[in-house]
């Protein structure tokens, strides 16, 4: 089990190396230049949506190997839909 933080894991630093060798970003620009971006899609938008769907194999690899992500408490609410 081990302690990672958010940006090892987006870099593929540190203990965010077993997750990918470029970490979350790596592969999102992997997949982006292997495939380009569909048509259908505004460029920003898939972006996102892959580094979305990179985050949520990561998680679930970390859920598979027992990891966790450090630093994630005591920090304030990233939305303000949240608070009201």
């Amino acid at each position: 089990m081990a302690k990672i933080t958010l940006e090892e894991l987006y870099r593929g630093e540190g203990g965010g190396a077993k997750y990918g060798a470029g970490g979350i970003m790596g592969a999102v620009m992997q997949e982006l230049f292997s495939h380009g971006v569909p048509t259908e899609y505004d460029d920003r938008t898939y972006i996102e949506l892959l580094i979305v769907k990179h985050t949520l194999i990561a998680a679930e690899q970390m859920k598979t190997e027992g990891d966790f992500v450090s630093g994630m408490t005591g920090t304030e609410s990233p939305s303000c839909y949240e608070e009201v």
